[in-house]
C-alpha cells in the first residue's frame, strides 16, 4: 500500500488530497451521529404514547404525544422531527424513547427518525472519498498503461 501512494503521481496525490479534505470531516462527523443514535437508543427508556393531535407549524406536522414517564409522571411533548405529510393520527399510539431521568427530552422513535441524519451525513462524507479513490486510481492505471 506504501508503494502504490510512492508511485503515485502529483496529480494522483493531489486528487486523494482533496477528497480527503472534502469527505473526511463529514465521514467523521456522520460516525459520531451513528456512535450517539446507537447508544441513545441503546441506553433509552421506551414506553408507548398517544398522539394529541398534529400541529401544521413552519411547513410541517409535528405530533403532540403524551407518555407516562417512569416516576415522573404524565408529559407532553411535541415530537422535535417534522414531516410534511401527517405522519400520525389523533389517538394513534407511538413508541417515545427518552433518555433515563430527562423525560423532558422525549422523541417518538421511529428508525427514520433516529437514523436518517446520520446516515445521510456519513454517506455524503464517504462519496467525495470514494470518488477521489476511484478517481486516482484510473489516473494511476491510465499513467502506468501509457507508460508500458
Amino acid at each position: 500500500m506504501v508503494t502504490f501512494f510512492r508511485s503515485m503521481s502529483s496529480r494522483g496525490l493531489f486528487v486523494l488530497a482533496v477528497s480527503a479534505l472534502a469527505g473526511a470531516p463529514l465521514t467523521a462527523l456522520g460516525v459520531y451521529q451513528l456512535y450517539r443514535t446507537s447508544h441513545e437508543i441503546s441506553t433509552g427508556v421506551r414506553v408507548q404514547g398517544i398522539v394529541l393531535r398534529t400541529e401544521l407549524t413552519d411547513g410541517g406536522y409535528y405530533p403532540l404525544i403524551r407518555f407516562e414517564a417512569t416516576g415522573q409522571g404524565i408529559m407532553r411533548f411535541t415530537d422535535r422531527s417534522g414531516s410534511h405529510k401527517q405522519e400520525f393520527q389523533e389517538g394513534e399510539q407511538v413508541e417515545v424513547l427518552y433518555p433515563p431521568y430527562e423525560p423532558e427530552k422525549a422523541r417518538v422513535f421511529t428508525p427514520q427518525r433516529f437514523w436518517f441524519a446520520s446516515v445521510v451525513m456519513t454517506s455524503a462524507g464517504l462519496l467525495p472519498l470514494l470518488l477521489g479513490g476511484l478517481t486516482a486510481w484510473f489516473t494511476e492505471r491510465k499513467k502506468r498503461e501509457g507508460e508500458e
